[in-house]
């Protein structure tokens, strides 16, 4: 009675069996899908292995953005150069903006270290700029008149958050330390008596977020263009003229979950079987075919003889 019972619930519940399968009489093995079965195998691993390894690699991108960049009135300049030929005791350094009509003055040098070495001055240090039109300027004191020279060497400018630029992640080449400090090393050793050194700084904020929140940081990429123009002031300087890009750099890390491997697998096997058996069953009705072109008459015709 329990086994009629149970056989009545298995008939049940084949009605609903998604999954058809063929008995064992009607299915038959051959040499050419064991050797297919073999190579889908080794396919099959070989690129798990390859997308297991493109999964653990840090995928870095880039985009762009528009707009006014917020907390941004004031920025770190991280300056280190050096006045040819003066004496640290004569060396003026002034940030000048236009505000209603009238030249204001904004510097705090308190951090920025004068140090005088073989007749030249090493400007060293850190200071903060309004992030308003303006410039820095670096002249003298005092002269004997307007027709004298500052020759200079610029070792690095650097401007918005500057502990990034020691992270070794700055020398991915998706990300080149070389457009944040493109003064580098630049020697200006020919200078024209009377005449300012202007550079114009184009300025584009970057946001460099690697890892998580606090791995942000926001450095400012620049391009330069370099000119002299005869001085209007009472001695010559060395000016940067700052001009602010609406535009916004971001580069990060692309994050992806466990799930997304996961998918990748269920593709990549999904998709190999597929193909493997779309392989077997064209090889498999390609020789039928031949052989019932070729050999089957050939047979026929023996045995009618």
């Amino acid at each position: 009675m329990d086994d009629f019972g149970r056989s009545q619930s298995e008939n049940a519940l084949t009605k609903f069996d998604f999954f058809r399968t063929v008995p064992a009489d009607f299915t038959s093995k051959s040499k050419t899908g064991g050797i297919i079965s073999i190579f889908t195998l080794v396919f099959i691993a070989t690129l798990l292995y390859a997308e297991t390894n493109d999964f653990m690699e840090d995928k870095y991108y880039s985009t762009i953005l528009v707009g006014r960049v917020p907390g941004q009135d004031h920025l770190n300049c991280d300056i280190n150069m050096t006045m040819l030929d003066n004496s640290c005791d004569n060396i003026l350094m002034r940030y000048r903006t236009a505000s209603q009509g009238k030249t204001m003055f904004h510097l705090d040098t308190s951090n920025i270290h004068f140090t005088n070495y073989h007749g030249s001055c090493k400007i060293d240090g850190i200071f903060k700029i309004q992030k308003v039109p303006g410039f820095l300027e670096i002249t003298l004191k005092k002269a004997g008149s307007k027709n004298i020279s500052l020759g200079h060497h610029i070792d690095h400018l650097l401007i918005g958050d500057l502990h990034g630029f020691e992270d070794a992640l700055f020398l991915h080449e998706d990300i080149p330390e070389a457009v944040y400090n493109p003064l580098r090393d630049h020697n200006e050793y020919y200078y024209i008596p009377g005449y300012d050194s202007e550079y114009h700084l184009q300025l584009v904020h970057t946001v460099v977020q690697l890892y998580d929140e606090e791995s942000r940081e926001e450095p400012y990429q620049y391009v330069y263009t370099h000119k002299y123009h005869k001085t209007t002031d009472s001695y010559p300087g060395i000016k940067f003229f700052f001009d602010w890009s609406p535009i916004t750099i971001k580069y990060g890390i692309s994050s992806y979950h466990s799930v997304d491997l996961l998918g990748e697998y269920a593709v990549l096997i999904g998709g190999m079987f597929t193909l493997s058996l779309f392989v077997h069953s064209f090889l498999t009705t390609f020789f039928q075919t031949i052989y019932d072109k070729t050999v089957a008459p050939l047979t026929a015709t023996k045995l009618s003889a």
